[in-house]
């Protein structure tokens, strides 16, 4: 099993070294040994349209100061994800050098009954393992080494070697197969320079053994070891994070192919696609200081990338032609390194100035993408035309976005990431940001020309939701936060920006058409979509709980059901599809009632007040309800909440560690079996623990499919219209409260949303004798009420008044069907604003 919160290869690695240096000093210091311990101290195309001139350039100025200030990061979000498990250390800290391993191996073996542990003896194997046949890959493959750094490296393998040599009678035996000899200009570049790293992903059978568990540390020290900053130990990280990212990457291909071939929702993948940049940021994140000490990760990627080349006997400064990079040959290996999307982000940043990103185009001096070809490109440079074209097309969009992060209802890793970019105009692109731009490239060209699916699905999702909003009061919050998400892209900023700098004559270049931004990005369409989705889900909860209608239609529902006054096939499907979704805690107290008397009390007691309060003598005024006694509806679908709540923060913060994303999950299958009153189901309490283990197993590449997966699964509660359910419930009232004036007289209940609610506890009370339907004080049962309820509701059933919800999933609307919406969003981008300013 992968050490808890680093699952990560590199991580990991450090990790096992960290673990074998702890042991050894624990172990020691407690049978006597004098600590040395010392306290650490670790942490080329052309421009894409150049630099703007006169006019333009005073405008873009005077826009960029009103860019917002580079957010400061809060307490919470700075301590969450510190050590990778969302809470900061706080031990102090103690390195163990190389050279005193040796020594404190030698001492430990010298301890009667000591017993080493096999989690000890995994993580020793590991790392001698791991590091002695990647030096031994390297070299077989052709892959020149400095000799210095080769002894550094051989230095360290030497010493733990000595370490297992020591302990070697005290431990038992682990053995791992790495096979170090493979030509590199035989087989894949994946099949050999990755290959030493495999000990991480096939050595489960060696952890599944009760001391292979890693206990709790025992002691307020933290030790760590010493780790070597050679060009060797550099190359290592930057292989390792290469392999996370590749492994994530195939993950993320099966995803969107899932997608495409309908298995998965657009949202799902796209929002387990944002969090694999979050993970791969954060994997980055421990492995840069050592890339600094090489001028940063771009540099180790390029000088990588030469070596494995002259590996592979191909110059990469032959045969090249006007805007490629290197040459062509080694377009595959380049895709591995990131090299293409690396290229073409640095050309970007160094070719255009921080303060006129926003209002970049680019000019087509290089082709246009072609969405028909995709990724079916059969020449090295077809495939490098359709990186390169895709690159510079969509990198001055997303930097309108950075320019503009507060106006966006959502923030994407990629526009994250450009926007530090420009607030630190000195930094280099990481190497997590080109990564993502090649997922971008991925999912693109792997649609071909299907790529705009994604645009038509968010155009149906926001046209389902304002016709949902058509019955809502204009004056409704809820409303207007569920609009202000749903009609955020009525408009296209970008093009609305450009076209008004091109009608000032500013712009020599052709503006794209509209909404080619969102047309060429389904994942930006799918995680807009699910912010969409949340807004409707989050502002429809108390929408629909406020008047506390639902409760008492549910319960009267369950009455007539239960004394067989509907007939089977007669299904309010909408109210059993949600009551199901919610469970029964969330509008009964305890068993669900059985006869006349349980209906009306667990109705008392299920709105919050008492079955005294009904009684003739008592009933002067309006029924006194304890608001804390009520049952209440629970949010459904917390994984999609969760991440939602992360996509519309556009400050600085954290990224997700594999154990964040773990917790998430842990959390999402323990609200599943959770009901409205914060109880665990008993008898799903071993399926949470299941889930909890099995999800402490899953690698990054696991985790992100689980987190789609999650999402999916909370789809149907997710996209249960609130909103269209509570006006269902409540047409059926207003009916009913009609129905009454033949029996009761008119006027009983008005429908005001104090009063009408109550209309469907009145025939429970009547046929619980609590209540007379003369409204005299004599109180028999009666079924009066009951009966009139039953015609009521039959009537409305088989009008097809129960079913909106369901109906409204699966219609297909168009522009016409909205044109009487009622809401105007002022300039919410803030584009009207550029007509303002003096273009002088």
């Amino acid at each position: 099993m992968p050490i808890p919160s680093l699952k990560g290869i590199y991580q990991q690695y450090k990790a096992d070294t960290d673990l074998v240096a702890e042991w050894l000093a624990v172990t020691a210091k407690t049978h006597g040994y004098a600590a040395t311990a010392t306290p650490s101290t670790t942490n080329p195309p052309a421009a894409v349209g150049g630099r703007l001139k006169g006019k333009a350039r005073k405008m873009a100025k005077n826009q960029a100061s009103n860019q917002p200030k580079k957010p400061t990061t809060t307490t919470s979000e700075a301590s969450a994800g510190v050590d990778g498990s969302g809470t900061a250390s706080k031990k102090p800290t103690y390195l163990i050098k190389i050279k005193e391993f040796e020594p404190l191996a030698q001492f430990v073996s010298k301890v009667n009954d000591v017993k080493i542990p096999k989690y000890f003896s995994i993580a020793l194997e590991r790392v001698i393992q791991v590091r002695k046949s990647f030096s031994d890959r390297l070299t077989s493959s052709g892959v020149e080494l400095n000799a210095a750094s080769n002894d550094r490296h051989s230095f360290f393998v030497g010493v733990l070697e000595k370490v297992r040599h020591h302990l070697k009678p005290l431990m038992g035996a682990v053995s791992f197969s790495v096979d170090a000899k493979a030509d590199a200009r035989s087989r894949g570049l994946d099949d050999n320079f990755f290959s030493p790293l495999e000990v991480y992903y096939t050595s489960a059978e060696f952890e599944n053994s009760p001391d292979a568990a890693i206990p709790a540390p025992s002691t307020d020290v933290k030790y760590v070891a010493e780790q070597g900053d050679s060009a060797l130990d550099i190359l290592f990280a930057y292989i390792a994070l290469l392999d996370d990212y590749r492994r994530l990457r195939s993950e993320i291909k099966t995803l969107w192919a899932d997608y495409a071939s309908g298995k998965l929702d657009l949202a799902a993948v796209s929002v387990a696609t944002n969090m694999a940049f979050e993970l791969a940021r954060n994997i980055e994140e421990e492995v840069d200081p050592l890339f600094s000490k090489l001028d940063g990760g771009a540099y180790v990627a390029n000088l990588y990338f030469a070596r494995i080349c002259s590996a592979f006997g191909i110059d990469i400064h032959e045969d090249k032609q006007r805007g490629d990079p290197y040459n062509l040959k080694a377009y595959d290996l380049a895709d591995v390194c990131m090299m293409n999307p690396m290229t073409m982000l640095i050309s970007y940043l160094q070719s255009t100035q921080r303060d006129e990103m926003h209002l970049q185009s680019y000019n087509g001096s290089f082709g246009w993408y072609d969405e028909k070809l995709g990724g079916s490109g059969t020449t090295n440079r077809q495939k490098w035309k359709q990186d390169m074209t895709a690159m510079l097309e969509i990198l001055p969009d997303v930097s309108f976005l950075a320019w503009k992060l507060g106006a966006s209802s959502i923030v994407d890793e990629l526009t994250r990431g450009m926007a530090y970019m420009m607030n630190e105009p000195n930094k280099t692109a990481p190497l997590w940001l080109c990564w993502a731009f090649q997922i971008y490239l991925d999912i693109l060209q792997s649609l071909g020309p299907d790529c705009d699916r994604g645009y038509r699905e968010l155009q149906q999702e926001s046209l389902k939701i304002k016709h949902s909003m058509l019955e809502i009061p204009v004056s409704n919050k809820e409303r207007s936060r569920v609009l202000s998400a749903a009609t955020r892209w009525d408009k296209d900023p970008i093009w609305a920006a450009r076209k008004l700098v091109s009608d000032a004559g500013l712009f020599p270049n052709e503006i794209a058409p509209e909404f080619k931004f969102l047309r060429r990005n389904p994942l930006h369409c799918g995680l807009l979509i699910h912010n969409m989705r949340s807004a409707l889900h989050s502002s429809g909860g108390p929408y629909l709980a406020g008047p506390g209608a639902l409760v008492g239609v549910t319960q009267l529902y369950h009455a007539l059901r239960q004394e067989k006054m509907l007939a089977d096939s007669l299904v309010w499907e909408d109210l059993e599809d949600l009551w199901k979704m919610q469970g029964n805690p969330s509008f009964f107290v305890g068993d669900l009632p059985t006869n006349r008397e349980a209906y009306f009390k667990n109705y008392c007691l299920s709105i919050g007040t008492s079955v005294t309060n009904w009684a003739a003598e008592k009933r002067k005024g309006k029924l006194k309800i304890n608001a804390a006694n009520r049952r209440n509806l629970k949010f459904m679908g917390y994984l999609t909440l969760a991440t939602n709540h992360r996509l519309e923060h556009p400050g600085e913060r954290v990224p997700w560690s594999s154990a964040a994303v773990e917790n998430a999950l842990n959390e999402g299958i323990l609200k599943q079996y959770t009901d409205s009153r914060d109880h665990i189901q008993p008898e799903f309490k071993d399926k949470v623990e299941e889930a909890r283990v099995e999800n402490a197993r899953l690698l990054p590449p696991g985790l992100i499919r689980k987190l789609a997966q999650g999402l999916q699964a909370e789809l149907p509660g997710i996209r249960f219209n609130l909103f269209t359910m509570h006006h269902e419930a409540w047409r059926f009232l207003e009916r009913l409260s009609e129905g009454y004036a033949g029996i009761l007289g008119a006027g009983v209940l008005s429908n005001k949303p104090d009063e009408l609610p109550f209309a469907a506890g009145l025939p429970l009370a009547v046929a619980a004798g609590q209540m007379s339907p003369q409204g005299d004080k004599k109180t028999e049962p009666s079924d009066a009420l009951l009966v009139l309820a039953a015609g009521v509701l039959r009537k409305f059933l088989q009008e097809g008044q129960g079913r909106a919800v369901k109906e409204a999933m699966t219609k297909t609307l168009q522009q016409r069907d909205v044109e009487g919406l009622k809401y105007v969003s002022k300039d919410p981008w803030g584009v009207e604003k550029l007509s303002q300013l003096s273009l002088y």
